[in-house]
């Protein structure tokens, strides 16, 4: 009985083809049928490899795959440009994150301070609306009335009246 995997034997064999002719161009069903796997299986397969730094596939459409084995120089060279790749998306995750805190209006501050507590609002055209803030976006309030729920367009309110706690 084999000890080795499908996987296993299907990366062994790939490596050793890549080793011999440094590239492979055709569709993924010639190298499944070059291999005796699934199609699923070898595209599990050249993702681990690709992982591993050991080659790089493209999938072209209607020409099929191509897949190239990594030099040993060209190895450290990608795993450098993954690594600083990583790096770049990390700063600019913290800079988005950075902004986002900035970015919050007092409005927000006050409207998210608000959530859930009695609010009297006064609109422009001199209606009170009273009742407690549910939620909040861009351009509208979410409320509970005496007579149901309201959704009260920002651009309609004049005064927000509120107790501070």
């Amino acid at each position: 009985m084999s000890s080795q995997s499908k996987s296993e034997k299907v990366k062994i064999w790939l490596k050793e083809y890549l080793k011999e002719f440094g590239e492979y161009s055709g569709t993924l069903e010639e190298l499944s049928g070059l291999t005796g796997a699934s199609p699923y299986l070898i595209k599990k397969v050249l993702k681990e490899l690709e992982e591993e730094g050991f080659l790089k596939s493209e999938t072209k459409r209607g020409k099929g795959l191509l897949i190239k084995l990594l030099s040993s120089e060209e190895e450290p060279k990608q795993a450098q440009l993954e690594e600083g790749k990583m790096e770049e998306e990390k700063e600019v995750q913290k800079d988005e994150v950075k902004k986002k805190e900035k970015k919050k209006s007092l409005q927000d501050t006050v409207l998210t301070s608000l959530l859930g507590k009695d609010v009297t609002v006064f609109l422009i055209s001199g209606t009170r609306l009273e009742g407690k803030l549910l939620d909040f976006d861009n351009f509208t309030l979410a409320m509970t009335a005496p007579k149901g729920k309201s959704l009260v367009y920002k651009h309609a309110v004049a005064t927000i009246l509120f107790d501070v706690d």
